[in-house]
């Protein structure tokens, strides 16, 4: 299956191959056939599994244009696009935090870069979206930024939280920021109509978070209450109720901060950082979301810098790929030139965060590599529409979810790096100010 290289690549091309061809891009039945056709080289999902793509239909008609190449050649083209994702993003973050461009590239490389890229994973185009929406707002020019945010809206649950911020918090961007969003509806119902644009609100995303509750890779609420024993529908509510309230706290939190540190940049920022704790689906991928505010508000403030910063350690790196060794090196480079560069230039403190991050992912490597017990299901799992990729993506995931103590070990670091950045940063204050928030 040569292992998940272009796993999710494969998934947005097929959806949106069958969207244009005019079929359900959310059924098996519309995906199965093209998802096993996989290019030599690429990831070929198990016989009786189908890879859902729970992007709504404007997202799907984005990629639309790619479908008409081979999937190999799509695949490149979409790298290279990826590529360019992730240089946009460490120059516009490096411009919001006045730092050197390679600032924002190390802070970002592994936790948006290492994690997207085999995948072909949409986020780094995300980040980036929010990143140049940040620096657009800067600058003044809200219908810029307006158009940025509808590019994030790739990954709607990261981007809502930052759109919703700046409509309220930032006036001149309210009409363009209502015509960018109200013209992907547009495109959602031109691409796929008014039918399929309901099903993926009200029966795609509700099935898919239900297909990813038991998943021992997501950073959910959802995950960790069904890992405690509670059913799946009521941990997918739970996760749910927690992302709207995470939401509303980070809206908040990211205009007042906004205010007070003279820098609009934060209102687009700090909202998608505050939706990452909790939620009903919240993969490794999605954690990039929280470095450019947790980079910002570090550069910017006057007090908790300690533990600023060590969030901006904790995030950098994705400490769930701990499980391959082809990750033991990747993060030495990255934490001490961020150590050397925010911190302090000694040498030993350098060099001792360089090692410290090897050994902790040693470490963890270690701890993966012992066998645990596969634990037998006790609970009863919610039906689904049997048309959908989600229910044999919910087999998959059983099949492969083990809740063993590793898996909670690697996820722990970035827990405490979300909550380092998260429960301070209501209260830090300004060393300078630089920009008007409004």
């Amino acid at each position: 299956m040569a292992g998940n290289l272009g796993i999710d690549s494969h998934a947005y091309y097929c959806a949106a191959r069958a969207q244009r061809l005019g079929t359900n891009p959310y059924f098996a039945a519309s995906l199965a056939a093209c998802e096993h056709d996989s290019t030599r080289g690429f990831y070929r999902p198990p016989g009786d599994v189908t890879v859902p793509a729970p992007y709504p239909p404007y997202a799907l008609a984005l990629f639309a244009p790619l479908t008409v190449l081979p999937f190999a050649t799509a695949a490149v083209t979409w790298w290279i696009l990826l590529a360019i994702a992730l240089l946009l993003t460490a120059f516009a973050l490096a411009r919001i935090t006045a730092q050197p461009w390679l600032v924002g590239w190390a802070t970002i490389v592994l936790s948006a870069g290492l994690t997207s890229f085999s995948g072909g994973n949409a986020m780094p185009v995300a980040l980036a979206a929010l990143c140049l929406g940040a620096l657009a707002v800067v600058r003044s020019r809200p219908t810029l930024a307006a158009i940025a945010l509808a590019f994030a809206m790739v990954e709607p649950h990261v981007a809502l939280p930052a759109a919703i911020a700046l409509f309220v918090g930032y006036p001149a961007a309210r009409l363009p920021l209502a015509l960018a969003l109200g013209m992907l509806g547009g495109l959602s119902i031109a691409a796929g109509g008014a039918a399929q644009t309901l099903g993926y609100v009200f029966t795609v995303i509700p099935a898919h978070a239900l297909s990813e509750v038991s998943r021992d890779n997501q950073y959910s609420l959802s995950t960790v209450v069904a890992a405690l024993g509670a059913p799946d529908s009521a941990a997918a509510i739970v996760g749910t109720i927690s992302y709207v309230l995470m939401l509303a706290i980070g809206i908040v939190v990211g205009i007042v901060l906004a205010r007070r540190f003279n820098e609009p940049a934060i209102i687009v920022l700090v909202p998608p950082a505050f939706s990452l704790l909790g939620g009903s689906f919240v993969h490794v991928t999605e954690i990039s979301a929280a470095l450019p505010a947790a980079l910002l508000i570090f550069t910017q403030a006057k007090i908790y810098r300690a533990w600023l910063f060590a969030a901006v350690i904790l995030l950098a790196v994705p400490w769930l790929m701990a499980g391959s060794a082809a990750s033991f090196l990747a993060p030495a480079f990255p934490v001490a030139y961020l150590t050397y560069v925010l911190w302090c230039k000694e040498r030993q403190y350098v060099l001792f965060t360089a090692v410290l991050s090897f050994a902790a992912i040693y470490g963890l490597f270690t701890i993966d590599m012992i066998p645990w017990p596969h634990p037998t299901a006790t609970h009863a799992y919610p039906p689904m529409d049997p048309r959908l990729a989600e229910v044999s993506w919910r087999a998959l995931v059983l099949g492969n979810s083990t809740n063993r103590p590793a898996m909670w070990l690697v996820r722990l670091p970035t827990w405490i790096g979300l909550m380092a950045f998260l429960i301070p940063a209501p209260f830090v204050a300004p060393c300078r100010g630089r920009r008007a928030a409004t």
